[in-house]
């Protein structure tokens, strides 16, 4: 089985996060997934909406610094 890390990096996403890991993660039978979702300094409730997928994925945060820089910091970690 391949191993694989999805990274998604959101901001403000409250409305379509849930859809993207919902996605994301019915690839889970297909290989072993990791889902890390970097929170760019979100001010809606996304974090609450991340929380509640618990230990099914990998939640960083970080001050809203964009897109690129919540995907370089996926990758650090």
């Amino acid at each position: 089985m391949s191993s694989v890390s999805a990274i998604i990096p959101v901001y403000n996403g409250e409305a379509t996060i849930a859809e993207a890991l919902d996605s994301a993660l019915a690839l889970a039978d297909e290989c072993d997934l990791e889902v890390v979702v970097v929170d760019d300094g979100s001010t809606d409730s996304t974090l609450a909406t991340l929380e509640r997928y618990g230990d099914r994925i990998k939640v960083l945060r970080q001050d809203n610094l964009g897109v690129a820089a919540a995907r370089n910091h996926a990758v650090r970690e």
